[in-house]
């Protein structure tokens, strides 16, 4: 099993997966390494706060916005500075 991460983490693989042009939910789950009952959580929030949208079809797709781009952007740049420091407190590891 690979190491535990910050939800911060979690949430830029899968802002990084919705910078595409369009992502299905099944890519977004591969490709941040949850599944699909525990990735409902942080697409709601993403939704919520404007950093992705869904756009309707036979497929639903997800589509990073503007503001999530520039989320995105910010989680990066938290991620390069502390990439070296990644010790996660019991406390604040993914359930």
């Amino acid at each position: 099993m690979g190491r535990k991460r910050y939800k911060d983490q979690i949430l830029l693989q899968i802002l990084e997966a919705c910078a595409e042009c369009g992502t299905s939910k099944t890519q977004i789950v591969y490709r941040s390494g949850l599944n699909f009952l525990t990735i409902l959580p942080y697409m709601e929030l993403l939704s919520r706060c404007g950093l992705v949208v869904r756009i309707e079809g036979e497929i639903p797709l997800y589509r990073i916005t503007d503001k999530g781009e520039e989320a995105l952007g910010h989680l990066r740049r938290l991620e390069e500075m502390m990439e070296d420091h990644w010790i996660v407190p019991e406390n604040m590891q993914e359930k």
